[in-house]
């Protein structure tokens, strides 16, 4: 698949979402990963939902967000992240979140979604569940 991954970038504020290359793991062509950094919620929610719909309907169904730099996510954020959820249940597919920051991963836990979603350490851990 031949594509302009900064076409799948975002920025807005202090909010960016951007493709960083997966050389250092093994990926199939249907993999993709994004670092992910400053506030996800309501203003921009909608953003990574239409921006992750477009990469399943273009055939990327395995997605990594790195959450390291992510400091606040609220219901909208994690409603983003259960809808793609759900979406790539359907065809085989998944969201993994790897390496969330202290903040998001208290609201994992506090929501009781940590258990749902697939939360990794690092990206090597992530894939290597294939």
């Amino acid at each position: 698949m031949s594509e302009n991954w900064n076409d799948y970038a975002i920025e807005a504020g202090d909010f960016k979402m951007e493709v960083i290359e997966k050389n250092r793991v093994l990926l199939p062509q249907t993999a993709i990963v994004f670092e992910v950094s400053g506030e996800i919620n309501l203003y921009n929610s909608q953003a990574i939902k239409e921006n992750l719909e477009r990469l399943i309907e273009k055939g990327i169904v395995h997605i990594f967000l790195y959450l390291e730099l992510v400091s606040y996510i609220d219901s909208s954020g994690l409603g983003a992240f259960l809808g793609i959820h759900s979406k790539l249940s359907k065809v085989n597919g998944f969201i993994r979140l790897v390496s969330p920051s202290e903040k998001v991963r208290y609201v994992l836990e506090l929501t009781k979604l940590k258990s749902l979603l697939q939360i990794f350490p690092t990206l090597e851990a992530a894939s290597e569940v294939f």
